[in-house]
């Protein structure tokens, strides 16, 4: 009896956690992604009924603090790190998912600008925790054979949420509008109810648990063992989050406001917003699925993050700058927004793989969700930045060329994060 539960644990586990880990991935980035393509007529809607002018100068602007309360929400992931921690994987993701969820479908009822910020605040800070709990479990559940290449694939779940999104969007919003689409986005408080069934705790989390007690602590991601580790994490996950959320997440934004001006009408312009989004997940969901095998043909993370950081910063000055400023052509952009989702979002299913293995057991959720939490702190102002810098030239790729430069600085922070390729998850 005990050895057909033992083969139990191994066989049929990995696999059940990596669905619903997956899952939960993959809702998180349907919820996230709708915010894009609603931006321009949400706040059509709401900025007169909050006594502002929706002309594009208030759009640019309060779009832009919109999406940083959205990561300042998401920001507070070091929260939810430390409850996974202390209080456990499954239940820390149950409680991510569910708050999402409800203010989600909140942001669908806003009366107002003001209460749709706070709604977008709070569902950032449930979406932040999904992650910081969902990479843990994750890899702490799965034997080390499968761990890099689930743990690469996890990732694949965000573009295939944003796929969802652009196709929701494409269907939904000619026909219901911009709040039912959100309110759809609250589904996945469903999830939650086979997640406390069907996923069991990490064994490794309670085991270490047992051993060490509930220790989960801030100030030992800074003791003189882990500093280095800690602060090169957090470095580079600020320069990925600024960069992507200032450049990549505008471009529906971008092709709208840029077919508008050109005389398209309202439909046209958000029909093209909407493709674009969906052209943009295919790279992206290819760099995803792709990493497993990255890794192994690059056989050191930091050697893969160069080659990440370095095609973000390419991609994005010959798109942005080069075909969008200079030729002024909508068909080349489109053909390069695979090569976009590649670089400057496929490489997040890298750090699915890296950060957790940077951090032991009781201090893996809280260093994990700390990296991406200062990284979101940073850059949460980043879109405001291209919100008002676009309001003041006139010019969203200008702006986003300018931030672009954010990849740069990422290159100098690889090469203090420690290497762990090849060697088994940290006890």
């Amino acid at each position: 009896m005990s050895s057909s539960i033992d083969l139990a644990v191994v066989v049929a586990r990995p696999y059940r956690v990596f669905i619903a880990t997956w899952a939960g991935w993959m809702l998180d980035g349907f919820d996230n992604a709708i915010y894009i393509y609603v931006i321009v007529p949400a706040l059509t809607e709401l900025l007169p009924k909050s006594g502002f002018v929706a002309d594009h100068a208030h759009i640019a602007r309060l779009g832009g603090l919109m999406f940083s309360l959205f990561m300042l929400g998401w920001a507070c992931s070091m929260f939810w790190g430390w409850c996974a921690d202390r209080f456990g994987r499954v239940p820390t993701m149950c409680a991510t998912i569910l708050i999402y969820s409800i203010f989600t479908g909140a942001c669908g009822l806003a009366p107002g600008i003001v209460s749709f910020a706070i709604f977008r605040f709070l569902t950032g800070f449930g979406i932040g925790g999904e992650w910081a709990a969902g990479a843990p479990l994750l890899q702490e559940s799965v034997p080390e054979h499968l761990r890099e290449r689930l743990s690469g694939w996890l990732h694949t779940g965000t573009p295939i949420g944003f796929l969802l999104a652009s196709a929701a969007a494409l269907v939904i919003l000619p026909l219901g509008g911009w709040r039912v689409l959100f309110l759809i986005g609250s589904a996945p408080a469903l999830l939650t109810i086979w997640l406390r069934l069907g996923v069991p705790e990490s064994r490794r989390w309670q085991e270490q648990r047992r051993v060490q007690g509930p220790r989960a602590r801030v100030r030992d991601l800074f003791a003189r063992d882990m500093a280095r580790t800690t602060w090169s994490a957090a470095l580079m996950m600020t320069c990925l989050i600024f960069g992507l959320w200032s450049s990549t997440f505008w471009i529906p934004t971008l092709v709208i406001t840029w077919q508008r001006a050109g005389g398209a009408s309202v439909a046209d312009a958000q029909y093209l917003g909407s493709l674009s989004g969906l052209i943009l997940s295919v790279g992206t969901l290819a760099g995803c699925v792709a990493m497993p095998w990255i890794v192994r043909w690059i056989p050191r993370r930091k050697s893969v993050a160069s080659v990440f950081f370095s095609g973000a910063l390419i991609c994005n000055v010959a798109s942005y700058f080069g075909i969008v400023v200079l030729l002024k052509s909508l068909p080349l952009f489109l053909i390069t927004l695979p090569l976009l989702g590649f670089f400057t979002s496929g490489v997040f299913s890298l750090f699915t793989i890296w950060l957790p293995e940077m951090f032991p057991t009781m201090q893996r959720a809280l260093g994990s969700g700390f990296a991406f939490s200062f990284g979101r702190v940073l850059g949460a102002a980043g879109p405001s930045i291209v919100g008002a810098l676009a309001a003041m030239f006139g010019s969203y790729p200008l702006a986003i060329t300018a931030v672009s430069l954010i990849y740069l600085v990422g290159l100098f922070c690889v090469k203090w994060a420690p290497e762990t390729a090849h060697r088994a998850l940290r006890q």
